[in-house]
């Protein structure tokens, strides 16, 4: 039988955006009192709340990529060796180039501008990843809906999702700089007009969705649920610089997205028997992902950088750094090949068949 939600009809819509849009409008509000006790101390509050936050969300969604991916054998991992295999041996060499020109002084500038052409690249990649998701909620949810979309549909979905992804990146790169961990980089310093042509593709894109997606189902008796329209109208204000709540964006953003994505892996997971029958396996699972999350982004590379006294020797926290993007670039990689639903029967079979 054909499913209808991941975990419930109802908290389906909380997860997959409709919980981002009530904390977002909240804040948005909220900043406007910003000068009252109670109000400004929550959002001092705020780095470290979504700091603790990322230990049980943020973290175990990019390790469950790693479980999804390398856990479907050898097979998987041939058949998708370029993702799989050679691009995180080229992180790694990147990330080691870094280092060995980071520990010789002559060098240390040649390595910085490497690095911030690594962040340069994570920030690219991360709003194209974010725009993918949302647009494979979308989808799956027309599945379950059984809301029609014709081919022109769905890539009208797909390009107005991209050309938000693009708004956002050619707004980030008005500034001529950035700081990631201590390290001052330079941004690509996209020119004004790019930006500005950006905003206006954004623009015509949502009013395409708007007549040929929404209103041409409409006139023929078709409704969205508001399930299948939430992670649209959530990317909207996650990303569209013209709806920017600066502490939402920054701070809550990427707990929601994460969150978003571990629906899903919640789904497939279940899917398992060896999962879905033994609580002691799934409380194991969920604890072993968040420790490992906590041992890769902080535990391990912070206390190399405290080892070698990053901070003063190069300037900047280069193991964090490293850390970081190793796992975001490659995330990002993992889930082009991980969740193709039309070319992948185990994933179509996890997430569209009934659930057990």
């Amino acid at each position: 039988m054909r499913a209808n939600y991941l975990v419930s009809r109802t908290l389906d819509f909380w997860l997959l955006g409709g919980a981002s849009v009530l904390v977002y409008l909240a804040m948005t509000v909220a900043a406007g009192f910003r000068n009252w006790y109670g109000v400004s101390n929550q959002f001092g509050n705020l780095a470290v709340t979504m700091s603790m936050m990322s230990l049980f969300v943020n973290y175990p969604h990019f390790l469950a990529s790693y479980r999804l991916a390398y856990g479907r054998g050898q097979s998987f991992v041939v058949k998708h060796w370029f993702h799989l295999l050679v691009v995180p041996s080229l992180l790694v060499g990147f990330l080691t180039c870094a280092y060995c020109l980071a520990v010789e002084p002559q060098s240390r500038e040649v390595s910085e501008r490497l690095l911030g052409a690594g962040i340069n690249f994570m920030f690219f990649t991360v709003g194209w990843h974010y725009a993918k998701q949302a647009f494979g909620c979308m989808m799956v949810y027309s599945a379950y809906d059984r809301y029609p979309l014709d081919r022109v549909q769905r890539e009208s979905l797909r390009f107005s999702l991209l050309s938000l992804w693009w708004y956002n990146f050619t707004n980030a790169n008005l500034s001529p700089t950035g700081m990631f961990w201590s390290l001052k980089y330079a941004t690509w310093q996209l020119p004004r007009w790019l930006y500005v042509g950006s905003f206006w593709i954004f623009q015509i894109m949502i009013a395409v969705v708007l007549y040929r997606v929404f209103f041409r189902n409409w006139r023929a008796g078709h409704r969205p649920s508001p399930t299948f329209l939430i992670p649209y109208l959530a990317m909207m204000l996650w990303f569209a610089p013209c709806f920017r709540q600066p502490d939402f964006f920054f701070y809550v953003v990427p707990f929601f997205h994460s969150l978003q994505y571990l629906t899903f892996v919640y789904r497939v997971e279940r899917a398992r028997p060896s999962i879905r029958e033994s609580a002691g396996r799934a409380t194991a699972l969920v604890f072993g992902l968040a420790l490992s999350g906590w041992m890769c982004f902080e535990l391990v590379p912070g206390n190399l950088d405290l080892s070698m006294n990053a901070t003063t020797t190069f300037g900047f926290s280069f193991c964090l750094i490293a850390a970081n993007l190793f796992i975001n670039i490659h995330h990002y990689f993992i889930d082009n090949v991980l969740w193709r639903v039309r070319d992948d029967p185990q994933v179509r079979q996890a997430l569209l068949s009934d659930p057990v």
